[in-house]
């Protein structure tokens, strides 16, 4: 069920956000078999592109990361992950009111998570780090998200397509301050010492 979801929400994304509203996933639904199993992705992902592989710039040296720092990284992404996707669906439902709307928390979940569909995908890439390709997919991979988010906002949330891209542009700029703000917490952590490991 949850591949022909993936496929559905990627290639005819206006009918599977109708498909989801009538069959109104439950909040289970959209943790346990939709959430935490694409949030493996990235993490995994990028914790054996870290440690096996290794990244750097043509010509320059393979860095990797060790075991335990990149371990420690993964876990910790994953949580962040899920949690910015929880605070997201939130958000949304605080600010549906000034929409004109009052969904309930699972309708808002379901949008952030199935919204967010193409960014998990695309962090298969880190399993073989290459800066520019990394950059490149996940550029196409943000204007897919962003494209199935502006479809799917006026149908989950049942308002007309002018409320809906204010409402949706409103979410991403939800999500670029949340993006900022897990970045300037990794650079404090950074800053007390709390950094990765490489290895030799």
């Amino acid at each position: 069920m949850m591949m022909k979801n993936i496929f559905n929400i990627l290639y005819q994304p206006e009918q599977e956000w109708r498909s989801l509203y009538q069959q109104r996933p439950t909040i289970l639904k959209n943790i346990f078999l939709y959430l935490i199993p694409l949030s493996l992705i990235p993490t995994l992902s990028a914790f054996i592109g870290s440690t096996y592989v290794g990244w750097g710039l043509v010509g320059d040296k393979i860095i990797k990361l060790t075991y335990e720092s990149a371990l420690l990284i993964s876990i910790s992404a994953y949580f962040a992950i899920i949690i910015s996707i929880l605070f997201i669906a939130l958000m949304i439902k605080w600010m549906a009111k000034t929409y004109g709307c009052n969904p309930g928390y699972t309708r808002c979940l379901t949008l952030v998570t199935y919204s967010s569909t193409p960014l998990f995908l695309i962090s298969i890439v880190a399993l073989y780090p290459v800066l520019w390709v990394d950059t490149l997919l996940t550029i196409v991979a943000i204007a897919f998200a962003i494209r199935i988010l502006f479809v799917g906002v006026p149908v989950i949330m049942q308002i007309e397509k002018e409320q809906g891209f204010l409402f949706a542009s409103s979410i991403l700029t939800v999500a670029m301050v949340l993006l900022m703000g897990l970045m300037t917490i990794t650079v404090l952590f950074w800053g007390f010492g709390i950094a990765p490991a490489f290895t030799n």
